[in-house]
């Protein structure tokens, strides 16, 4: 029976492989094979998707602040809430100077998810402990999507907003008038709290960012320097002297993270709780999911590779493909609703984020993204996964528990909720593929 099976594959790939005399190349991704050389396509071996939820995310790298909550249909309610350190000015105060106001900024990044068409509002709050990451970390010192640390119940500031984070360029929020005036009496009198910023950071640990009860979207704000508090104060002179003392936040200095978490409990999405199990795409309406900062990630695995070993090809194997599409329907018809870049990391049985898959000079291999604008039939991410084939292959044992956790880049899992739905559908034009391409030299 066996024999039987390896004539046929040999025959099929025989025919799989016949070309027209009158082609002068044949074109893979950016390699090119002449005419002298039969190619022959295999798309048959089983992919497996499944969802795992990562047990946690380092969320302290990204490049943006993230607040607010709204109702995802697919993940559930979602919830984000901001944290940061903030500076110190430089600042001499003279004693004749009068306390006017205390106003954090907050520039938006552009970015916002759910309908910011509703009012939202946004509480600042006081963090109470040392915004840093515990004791027990390993080399790594991050904070996570599941961190907390305590703050005051009374927000230091609140305002309600109908956001339009593509119009405005900044969120502005008075604070109490009580903190303004305390950090004008430090300032003046040069008190410890405000002569080191190790020391100031010891005395007021930073700020939260917490959404209201009944917010419809979250909100993305720029970690960066325009992240500011500004005390302002005035002197009475021959004129009036207006002035500005700014503590801003500078992402080198200071630590920040964002807090996200969602409730899919009445979701089929419920079923992902763990990282060290994975909940097969046939209990997920086939499909699979990747969400950026709540740590849902989808996993590949390809059970009938070792069928490869059957018959001797491997040498000739030339290129492998991993080809995934979204979801019709999950998405909005438009390029800037799904992520342009994933990257692909080796796993194991118990579905540890292992290497990232690299080129031969050590960068992270990205999927090509090809976005089908007119007729919504050809959109697809395509990773070229030939190393992983030519490693699973090269002892000549495949390991069934290892395949690939298809992730995004670490600054975007920290800092957005950008999202992907994978279609697993075994029958269908969208289903996930595996392209195996074989050259035979004549």
């Amino acid at each position: 029976m066996k024999k039987k099976a390896i004539i046929g594959l040999i025959a099929w790939l025989f025919l799989m492989s016949c070309h027209d005399d009158e082609s002068l190349m044949v074109s893979l991704g950016d390699n090119y094979i002449n005419n002298q050389t039969n190619v022959a396509l295999i798309d048959s071996i089983q992919v497996n998707l499944s969802t795992i939820k990562l047990d946690s995310i380092p969320t302290s790298e990204g490049d943006y602040l993230l607040c607010g909550s709204y109702y995802d249909k697919e993940l559930g309610n979602i919830d984000a809430t901001a944290y940061a350190q903030i500076g110190m000015p430089s600042a001499d105060i003279d004693d004749d100077e009068i306390f006017d106001s205390i106003v954090i900024y907050i520039n938006y990044s552009g970015m916002s998810y759910g309908d910011t068409l509703l009012p939202q509002t946004i509480n600042v709050h006081r963090v109470r402990d040392d915004i840093e990451p515990g004791d027990d970390y390993d080399d790594e010192p991050y904070l996570y999507n599941t961190t907390n640390f305590n703050y005051d119940e009374a927000p230091l500031g609140s305002k309600t907003i109908v956001p339009k984070p593509n119009i405005h360029d900044t969120l502005s929020i008075r604070l109490n008038d009580e903190l303004g005036l305390e950090f004008l009496s430090y300032l003046r009198d040069e008190d410890d709290e405000f002569e080191y910023l190790s020391d100031f950071l010891d005395y007021f640990q930073g700020v939260v960012l917490v959404p209201g009860n009944e917010n419809n979207s979250i909100l993305s704000f720029e970690a960066d320097s325009s992240f500011q508090i500004r005390l302002y104060t005035h002197q009475v002179e021959l004129t009036k002297i207006n002035n500005r003392y700014t503590f801003k936040f500078d992402a080198t200095a200071h630590n920040h993270f964002n807090h996200v978490e969602n409730d899919a409990s009445e979701l089929a999405l419920a079923q992902a709780i763990t990282q060290r199990e994975d909940i097969a795409s046939g209990l997920l309406d086939n499909q699979a999911f990747l969400s950026a900062s709540l740590g849902y990630t989808t996993r590949a695995s390809f059970p009938g590779i070792s069928k490869i070993l059957e018959v001797d090809l491997k040498n000739l194997l030339y290129k492998a493909e991993l080809v995934l599409k979204p979801m019709p329907g999950t998405y909005n018809n438009l390029e800037s609703n799904l992520p342009e870049e994933l990257i692909l990391y080796y796993t194991d049985e118990k579905n540890n984020v292992l290497s990232n898959i690299t080129d031969d000079d050590g960068y992270s291999i990205s999927a090509s993204f090809y976005f089908d604008e007119f007729y919504n039939e050809y959109t697809q991410y395509v990773f070229d996964v030939t190393e992983y084939v030519y490693s699973e292959l090269s002892d000549g044992y495949v390991d069934p528990e290892d395949g690939l956790l298809i992730m995004l880049p670490e600054t975007e899992y920290g800092g957005t909720l950008d999202n992907i739905i994978f279609d697993a559908r075994s029958l269908s034009q969208y289903r996930p593929t595996l392209n195996l391409y074989y050259v035979f030299y004549e």
